[in-house]
């Protein structure tokens, strides 16, 4: 892979006076019937930002306009499709001659306007803006405009842009802007709808609102594909030598008179990598309306590159194993191999077999993969989507009916699971549910099937066999036991389960068995497979065999050597972010606000965050506060995830805030862990008058929906 040797932040240096703004001229009479409207430029934008002498409108732009005279009043006006890409636009609708005719306040956009009383407009700056190539997010840039009457519109912005240039050989997902102040970046703000408006925020400032981010994705789509903000094809190897020209800015609209104390910028890319900059306060150097500053006079004390690790595997799970003996599938809830590698694991049985989706039996699968009520997340995640167990087994039985009996939400909860770094083990029709289908079945993706392994299977049709397995020289169960020195396991059972002989057709596939059973169609062809399609990623291991309920012998260690390589092969641990000098970040959310860089922490599970302390630091303190009757643990390590057994230093116990404080810590990236002692009671057996078994948890349930609290880090 491809690295960047230099990632870094520059600010354009360019500061014009405010005075130096310029309006664009209305242009033409304006049509009957209609709003003739031009933005104002935002002075300072360097390079070719905009294009003549005024900001051009786009497709689905839309004002809303308030009559003075009654300010209760107020409709909305969309750009005519003529208009769009021109330096003036026209803004009509049929029917609305009054506004026309008439003295009225007019707002852009639309979608941020509020309410009007008297003449003061109350306007809702986003928290998130989006990046737009070579310009800047209009759709979160405010403009007001007066009307006497003449059906012309000419905008004022209220407020102003700061452009940020990043050089690097890396895609950047996001750039996030922190005041050091206490001042909102967004949220709820007034503005006097006169000839010379300005902005006023509200005094009440929540941590977040300090806190700006500029989301990067491809133009014109918002499926979350990253623009790269690498270097061009003239950079060797695309690696930065320190002296190209920027090869991306990124524009923030900012509220007119902040920043005046400094700020901290955070560029995060795709591949897990931050960088910060911390800004030297100059109150010189506040934010004008309608100027594209850089912040000129700023020096930078510090620029640590924030480099998250991909070496480590994540450590922190509530237990080893979770067994799937659900609908349709073999009726086990145990297998030797547990006790035989003293794993802790969890199981779900269900008595009969059956092909009705709505009776009491699939009702109560679903509240164990898809979530209840008392679990939002399923059995199987934690609140933020990270996987519970480090791996799920799925028995033997019927493969598409079980798989179908998942519901959608169900197996999209195992694909989570697996690609956000469980592991995933199948005998039979696990390994086929694994799949995306069957070759018999002319390569039909089959409904129901998980696909964790993107390639098809072959079907054997053969029941109650014993091949032997062979296992290759470079098969890595060889890594866990030598199998008696011969490289082959005797009489595997096979109950028409599936073989891979076309596992070359998925780039990266392993192949850890080979069937050997001569007259039959799958011999000498792989019998059990591998494949872990990243990094983040868990192991999926498909077996056409059944080692799984054997007690002793080369079958049973056949069986535990896919745990162990599953085991082995769980996904990397992941920082959920960068730790801001005095910020206080809250993990508050829960499963349904689908945002798991702020999400409650589970039972058992660890989270990481990171810093980047500057060289002679002094006064750090780390800091952890419990937002409800949980018992939360903070760990601290330089250089490595903060996992408990990693951690340099400790607080734990039953206190709500723990603290670790230091006179001073050494330069460099510093990791936080904040893990959650707390897990319910489980207790396995029978329930629902014997139809179902395992899991039952009791006691601290409340955990399962994640533990809420604040995490903030301090020097000077």
């Amino acid at each position: 892979m491809k690295t960047a040797r230099n990632l870094f932040l520059s600010f354009t240096a360019l500061l014009l006076s405010a005075a130096s703004c310029e309006i664009a001229e209305i242009g033409p009479d304006r049509l009957r019937g209609g709003f003739d409207a031009s933005l104002e430029v935002h002075s300072g934008v360097s390079r070719t930002v905009l294009s003549g002498s005024s900001v051009l409108w786009t497709k689905g732009d839309t004002i809303v306009v308030y009559k003075t005279a009654s300010t209760s009043e107020s409709h909305r006006f969309g750009l005519d499709p003529v208009d769009d890409g021109k330096a003036n636009g026209h803004f009509s609708e049929a029917g609305y001659e009054e506004y026309y005719n008439s003295p009225c306040y007019a707002f852009y956009p639309a979608s941020m306007a509020g309410t009007v009383s008297g003449s003061v407009l109350t306007v809702n700056l986003p928290p998130v803006q989006y990046y737009r190539e070579g310009s800047f997010d209009r759709n979160a840039n405010p403009a007001v405009a007066v009307s006497s009457g003449d059906g012309k519109l000419a905008f004022r912005n209220l407020c102003g842009l700061i452009s940020v240039a990043v050089n690097t050989a890396e895609a950047v997902s996001e750039v996030k802007i922190t005041t050091a102040a206490e001042e909102a970046l967004w949220g709820t703000a007034t503005v006097e709808m006169g000839s010379s408006p300005r902005l006023v925020m509200d005094k009440s400032v929540t941590e977040a609102q300090k806190s700006l981010i500029l989301k990067v994705y491809k133009k014109g789509e918002d499926d979350g594909q990253f623009v790269s903000a690498g270097p061009g094809t003239s950079s060797p190897g695309g690696v930065l030598t320190g002296d190209e020209v920027p090869v991306r800015e990124f524009y923030f609209v900012v509220p007119a008179g902040t920043l005046a104390q400094g700020f901290t910028v955070t560029v995060t890319t795709t591949t897990g990598k931050f960088m910060q900059k911390y800004a030297v306060a100059k109150a010189s150097n506040a934010i004008e309306r309608s100027v594209c500053t850089a912040m000129p006079g700023f020096r930078f004390e510090d620029e640590s590159e924030v480099v998250i690790r991909t070496d480590v595997p994540n450590k922190a799970f509530y237990k080893d194993l979770f067994m799937d003996a659900g609908t349709n599938l073999s009726k086990y809830k145990n297998m030797p191999v547990v006790a035989y590698l003293d794993l802790d694991y969890e199981y779900f049985y269900t008595e009969s077999y059956t092909n009705t989706l709505d009776n009491g039996e699939n009702l109560e699968q679903a509240k164990v993969f898809i979530g209840s009520p008392e679990d939002l997340n399923g059995v199987l995640l934690y609140p933020d989507g990270e996987p519970r167990f480090r791996m799920i087994y799925e028995n033997g039985g019927y493969s598409t009916t079980h798989g179908r009996a998942l519901w959608a939400d169900g197996r999209d909860n195992i694909r989570r699971f697996f690609y956000n770094g469980g592991s995933y083990v199948g005998s039979c029709a696990g390994a086929f549910l694994a799949s995306r289908g069957i070759i018999d079945n002319d390569y039909t993706t089959q409904n129901g099937y998980l696909g964790l392994w993107p390639g098809y299977v072959n079907d054997t049709n053969i029941y109650d066999i014993y091949p032997d397995y062979i296992i290759p020289a470079d098969s890595p169960l060889l890594k866990y036991y030598d199998f008696g020195g011969d490289n082959r396991v005797a009489e595997v059972k096979h109950w028409n389960g599936p073989f891979f002989a076309e596992y070359d057709m998925v780039p990266g596939t392993e192949v850890l068995c080979i069937n050997d059973y001569p007259a039959y169609k799958y011999h000498m062809k792989p019998s059990v497979i591998a494949y872990k399609p990243s990094v983040w990623s868990g192991r999926v291991i498909p077996s056409g065999g059944h080692p799984e309920q054997y007690p002793d012998g080369e079958r049973r260690d056949l069986m535990a050597s896919y745990i162990k390589y599953a085991a082995d092969g769980i996904g990397i641990a992941k920082a959920k972010g960068v730790l801001h000098n005095g910020e206080v970040r809250k993990m508050t959310k829960s499963t349904d606000d689908d945002d798991p860089a702020y999400t409650k922490v589970g039972d058992k599970q660890c989270h990481h965050f990171v810093f980047a302390l500057p060289e002679g630091a002094r006064n750090v303190r780390v800091r952890l506060e419990s937002l409800g009757d949980f018992n939360l643990s903070l760990h601290l390590a330089n250089g490595t995830f903060a996992f408990k057994e990693d951690a340099l230093y400790k607080a734990e116990g039953g206190d709500s805030v723990k603290e670790l404080s230091f006179e001073t810590l050494p330069k460099g990236t510093w990791y936080v862990g904040v893990q959650c002692e707390d897990t319910p009671t489980c207790t396995l057996g029978d329930y629902g008058n014997g139809k179902y078994s395992g899991y039952q948890y009791s006691g601290n349930t409340a955990v399962l929906n994640g533990a809420p609290y604040t995490i903030g880090v301090t020097w000077e």
